[in-house]
């Protein structure tokens, strides 16, 4: 009977160790839930926050390829008011010739006039 007593309270001892390390796991199974819903909160707002840069990064892209276009427009505009310049400063300098081609004729013109008007007063 002594044997059965022995038996009975080392189960009985064996039962409590089990029972205390079930509660243990139980109780880290807990600890490992909540650590994994938290981590599914972070994962979930570290996603939304990915998903804004993302849209952030769209409409940043979309400016500047708008900011682009619009270089590409002034920088056509540019050179094309840059050739016409370059235009209008050969006109002028043909024209500033012209001018002074009939500056001298004018006044090699007015010296024969008064040449002749010199020669017609001595007549």
């Amino acid at each position: 009977m002594d044997k059965i007593k022995e038996k009975l309270e080392k189960l009985r001892l064996e039962s409590d160790g089990n029972a205390s390390r079930a509660d243990a796991a139980e109780q880290e199974v807990k600890q490992l839930k909540a650590t994994v819903e938290k981590m599914e909160t972070d994962m979930q707002g570290l996603n939304n926050k990915i998903a804004l840069l993302s849209s952030d990064l769209e409409r940043a892209e979309k400016r500047a390829d708008e900011a682009t276009q619009q270089l590409r427009s002034v920088e056509v505009k540019a050179e094309h008011h840059e050739r016409k310049s370059k235009q209008l400063d050969n006109e002028k300098g043909e024209l500033e010739k012209k001018h002074e081609q009939l500056q001298a004729d004018h006044a090699k013109l007015q010296a024969e006039f008064a040449e002749t008007m010199a020669e017609m007063d001595a007549l």
